[in-house]
C-alpha cells in the first residue's frame, strides 16, 4: 500500500461545491414485491466490491462502519477520499463523491455500465449531484435486458438530456401511473421539472437501503484513479 495520490491540492482544502447524493445501488434477483428482510452486512464482500469499483485505484484504510442513514456532505478535500459500501445479500450499494461531476464525463453512467457487465441480471439505480452555484444532476436506472433510463444536466436552467423511455422503464418495473401520481411525478412534464432521484427510489422499491439506520456499511479511505481525481478537482472546487 502506498500513500501516493493524484491530487494537486492539500487534504485540508475546503470544498467549494456542495453535493448531498452520489450513490449507486444494485438489486440482484429474485426481485422482492413486498417487505424486504435485509441480510447482515458482509464486510469482506464490501471490500472486494470497493477494490473493483470503477473510480477506485486502491483502498488505503478501512474506517469504522456506519449506518446507511449516516451522511455528511464533504467539507474538505480529504472527505472526498471516503467511500461507503453496503453488501446485504442481494442488495449492494456504494456512496462515492467521484460519482458526481459537472464537466460532462458522466461517471455515474460509466460506473453503472461497468457494473452491468459484472451483474447482467441486476437492477442498477444511481443518483449524483454537485452544486457550484447551479446544481448538476445525473440519474440512472438500468434493468436486465438492456433497458435503461439516463438523465443529466442542470435542473431549472435547461431541459435535461434524457436517454431511454421513462414510461417503458416504469412499465417494466410494474410501477403504475397512480403510484407515480402519489409521488407527484409526471413523466410528461419538462425533463428538468421531474424528480428523477425520486423516480430512482421508486425503482429500488422495498430494496431501497438509503436512510435506513438499521443497515451497516463499510467505510474506506481510498486513492481514486487519476481520471476520477481530476474530475473531482474540476467539479468540487470553485477555483483550482
Amino acid at each position: 500500500m502506498t500513500e501516493a495520490n493524484f491530487w494537486t491540492c492539500p487534504p485540508d482544502r475546503e470544498v467549494g461545491g456542495y453535493g448531498d447524493d452520489y450513490t449507486l445501488a444494485l438489486v440482484l434477483p429474485p426481485f422482492p414485491a413486498g417487505t424486504v428482510n435485509f441480510s447482515p452486512h458482509d464486510p469482506e464482500e464490501a471490500r472486494q466490491f470497493a477494490e473493483n469499483f470503477d473510480t477506485v485505484d486502491e483502498i488505503l484504510e478501512e474506517l469504522p462502519p456506519v449506518s446507511a442513514a449516516d451522511h455528511q456532505a464533504p467539507e474538505t478535500r480529504a472527505d472526498l477520499d471516503i467511500i461507503k459500501v453496503g453488501c446485504w445479500g442481494n442488495v449492494i450499494s456504494i456512496t462515492d463523491p467521484a460519482l458526481a461531476d459537472n464537466i460532462g464525463d458522466l461517471p455515474l453512467l460509466g460506473a453503472s455500465t461497468t457494473l452491468r457487465k459484472r451483474y447482467p441480471d441486476a437492477r442498477i439505480v444511481g443518483s449524483a449531484n454537485v452544486d457550484l452555484g447551479e446544481d448538476h444532476t445525473e440519474d440512472i436506472v438500468q434493468l436486465p435486458g438492456d433497458l435503461m433510463l439516463h438523465t443529466e444536466g442542470w435542473p431549472g436552467v435547461d431541459p435535461l438530456e434524457v436517454t431511454g423511455d421513462p414510461h417503458a422503464v416504469m412499465r417494466a418495473l410494474g410501477i403504475s401511473l397512480e403510484t407515480l401520481a402519489e409521488e407527484e411525478i409526471d413523466l410528461d412534464e419538462e425533463s428538468d421539472e421531474i424528480d428523477w432521484r425520486a423516480l430512482g427510489r421508486l425503482a429500488l422499491g422495498p430494496s431501497d437501503p438509503w436512510g435506513r439506520s438499521d443497515l451497516r456499511m463499510s467505510v474506506f479511505r481510498v486513492r481514486h484513479t487519476s481520471g476520477s481525481t481530476f474530475r473531482m478537482e474540476e467539479s468540487w472546487f470553485w477555483n483550482r
